[in-house]
């Protein structure tokens, strides 16, 4: 098995146990399911978004594109389709759509912790190569070592601050949904300010780098959902 599905899987494990560990205990195995749909749903939106962006080399090469084992998922792919499954689930099980994103807000959070890492050790999401005295060695994805900006520590260390600062503000932050809306703009911004750092090869679309345009779509997005929560609150008061 690849470092980077190991690493994967021990994130969704640990998301899963979180999600059960925090969840009512009378709705401990709904909040599980929907913790296993919604890794269901990020799976099909990151692959999905690679087989897109990548559609030259998939249609001559369909057997590929179930086969993720290979490789190729998007993460900015994975927010949205993660996005959608809860969607789906607060619709059909008629459950607040703010409360199921925060129950679920750990498991996006481990998942994204154990991404960037497992890029670190399979060579993908890779930094520039550097020559100042904090770069570290790390590989590409052809195996060349070099020093490079740690942008996969970052994003693994800026994600677990995020999350960390969220848990310590739950409970100021009574607003259903605010908790899940403030961690898809901090989990975005850190994908899109560290996009300025790699060096993986990827497609350019005016001056910035796919990730980033799909980081700046979530990162209104959850402007928007933040100032809709805040709006609704203060009438409601």
């Amino acid at each position: 098995m690849q470092p980077f599905s190991l690493l994967l899987g021990l994130g969704a494990l640990a998301g899963l146990l979180l999600v059960g560990w925090r969840a009512p205990q009378k709705e401990m195995i709904r909040y599980l399911d929907a913790g296993v749909f919604t890794l269901f749903g990020a799976l099909l939106g990151s692959r999905a978004l690679t087989v897109a962006v990548n559609f030259n080399y998939y249609q001559t090469h369909m057997g590929e594109i179930y086969q993720v084992w290979l490789g190729g998922l998007s993460g900015i792919g994975a927010l949205v389709g993660g996005l959608l499954a809860v969607f789906i689930l607060a619709v059909w099980w008629r459950m607040p759509l703010g409360s199921l994103a925060d129950a679920l807000l750990p498991l996006a959070g481990a998942l994204t912790i154990t991404a960037w890492m497992g890029c670190w050790v399979d060579g993908c999401g890779y930094g520039v190569p550097s020559s100042a005295w904090w770069a570290v060695p790390a590989r590409d994805e052809w195996g060349v070592l070099a020093n490079r900006i740690p942008v996969q520590m970052m994003g693994a260390a800026s994600t677990l601050v995020i999350i960390w600062l969220l848990d310590r503000s739950s409970k100021r932050l009574s607003v259903h949904g605010m908790s899940a809306s403030i961690g898809l703009f901090g989990l975005s911004a850190v994908v899109f300010g560290l996009s300025y750092l790699r060096s993986d090869p990827t497609p350019i679309w005016n001056g910035l780098r796919l990730e980033a345009w799909g980081a700046i779509g979530l990162m209104i997005f959850s402007s928007v959902a933040v100032v809709v929560l805040l709006l609704r609150w203060k009438y409601k008061k």
